[in-house]
């Protein structure tokens, strides 16, 4: 649920696993992938880590990218959730009532990768929109209370 709700991993939404040698520790800017859901408009959701902690590990609902080359994370978590980049991932979803996504068909989505200065610029404008979104939809949610 942390990636498929959060562009942008929230470390309390981890929790304690048995580590066994087949899992692999995330390092901050790797990208997690939901590799299965119910509906094609959720297979492939994304979510950045931005955290240097130690003894973080992927779990089996997900797969990581690793990426090779300088991205402004804000950017990428965003970037990866823009309407265009979302319709790529539903196309690949495979299934009837559990929908699946290969993890060597998302790696070949292209994505736009400006110069990282540009991309800074830019996660910086839509980190500040996203939390006004989140800030008015928490007093959306207060005033239903009262």
């Amino acid at each position: 649920m942390n990636v498929c709700s959060n562009p942008i991993t929230k470390i309390e939404g981890t929790e304690a696993i048995e580590i066994d040698n087949k899992q692999h520790q995330i390092k901050k800017g790797d990208v997690f992938f939901t590799t299965s859901s119910e509906t094609p408009e959720d297979v492939g959701m994304s979510s950045v880590w931005t955290f240097n902690t130690p003894n973080i590990y992927l779990n089996s609902f997900t797969f990581g990218y690793r990426p090779n080359v300088k991205f402004d994370l804000n950017y990428l978590a965003f970037m990866l959730r823009s309407p265009s980049i979302r319709k790529n991932f539903m196309l690949l979803a495979q299934g009837v009532s559990r929908f699946n996504i290969s993890k060597t068909k998302a790696m070949d989505i292209e994505v736009p990768v400006p110069e990282v200065e540009e991309q800074k610029m830019i996660g910086e404008v839509l980190v500040s929109i996203n939390n006004l979104i989140t800030v008015n939809q928490r007093k959306n949610f207060y005033h239903l209370l009262c």
